[in-house]
């Protein structure tokens, strides 16, 4: 989904749907002083703004019945000496990528992932502490386990709830802090789990994801995470203080797959459903985990479809 509405350096328009104050403000400790928004270099988006509106559907949609507030989202204004240097950077090695590869292709094709030098959009939480040198000077040390080699891990933009999953509750109200990125993938290549890569295996790639079709996460090595991540919204979400453990997980003891693929089909359109029916081979034939089967296929349908149809159906099949 293309949030950015906005391809260069803009000054403050359509003030009326920018608020200056930041809402976050609400959850510092002191009052005074400048707001959370200008502290960070960031302007508050209002309701009908465009990118808000997308930005907030795609969040409640992936968020579904789950007991989390969306507090506010900000954008990355570029205001300062810094971010606009990151951002005339990443231009820079957008335009290298497209020359590089020629444009065309996608996850899965011979190309690029998607549009100009394959940028998409991807989740990465990061700590309130550290979000000011985030924002001015890029990541230094990626929080994650590795299990997919040295980089930065970011969840594709219709994944939030994984992304949340991993963040930390900043407070006792579980404020949690989700930065929205242009991800520039170029030519991905898949990176198997337990990994110990950190740049691409060779000069045809130039990131990483656990699957070229129905990927989960997308992988940015450490030599590219601070020229191929840009940062332009932040979201602030208030999840329940022990919402990581206590997150429902899809384990659906209820549904042989085979069903399950049946059901989804009524539902969605044949090529998602080739996908699962990969996925679901791959599965069978000992290449993935039952675990990692089970992600993928909650990754293309969704959690609150899912939910759906193991109601709906999952009685009438047994394991």
């Amino acid at each position: 989904m293309d949030y950015y509405l906005r391809t260069e350096f803009q000054e403050q328009e359509e003030r009326s749907t920018i608020s200056e104050s930041g809402s976050c403000d609400s959850y510092d400790d002191q009052q005074q002083g400048p707001s959370f928004a200008d502290e960070h270099g960031l302007m508050e988006l209002l309701e009908g703004d465009k990118a808000y509106d997308l930005i907030f559907r795609n969040c409640k949609s992936a968020l579904g019945d789950q007991q989390c507030e969306l507090v506010s989202i900000l954008r990355n204004g570029f205001g300062r000496v810094g971010s606009r240097a990151k951002l005339k950077s990443f231009q820079v090695f957008q335009d290298a990528v497209e020359m590089k590869h020629g444009g065309g292709g996608g996850v899965g094709g011979g190309g690029s992932c998607c549009g100009k030098g394959g940028v998409k959009y991807g989740w990465c939480a990061v700590e309130k502490t550290e979000l000011k040198s985030v924002l001015e000077y890029g990541f230094s040390q990626p929080r994650n386990d590795g299990s997919y080699g040295r980089g930065l891990y970011l969840s594709p933009d219709n994944a939030l709830l994984e992304c949340l999953k991993d963040s930390a509750a900043e407070s006792r109200d579980g404020m949690r802090f989700l930065l929205l990125s242009r991800v520039i993938l170029g030519k991905p290549e898949i990176v198997p789990r337990g990994s110990t890569q950190s740049c691409p295996s060779s000069p045809e790639f130039d990131s990483g994801v656990d699957d070229l079709a129905s990927p989960s996460k997308y992988i940015v090595w450490s030599t590219h995470m601070n020229t191929h991540v840009l940062p332009e919204f932040l979201v602030c979400i208030k999840a329940p203080f022990n919402f990581n453990t206590s997150v429902k997980r899809l384990r659906s003891p209820w549904m042989v797959f085979p069903v399950l693929i049946k059901a989804l089909s009524k539902f969605l359109p044949p090529s998602q459903i080739l996908i699962i029916q990969k996925h679901y081979k791959d599965q069978q034939n000992r290449r993935i985990s039952r675990s990692e089967l089970i992600q993928r296929v909650r990754n293309i349908t969704g959690d609150k479809l899912l939910v759906h149809i193991i109601k709906a159906f999952g009685h009438k099949v047994q394991h």
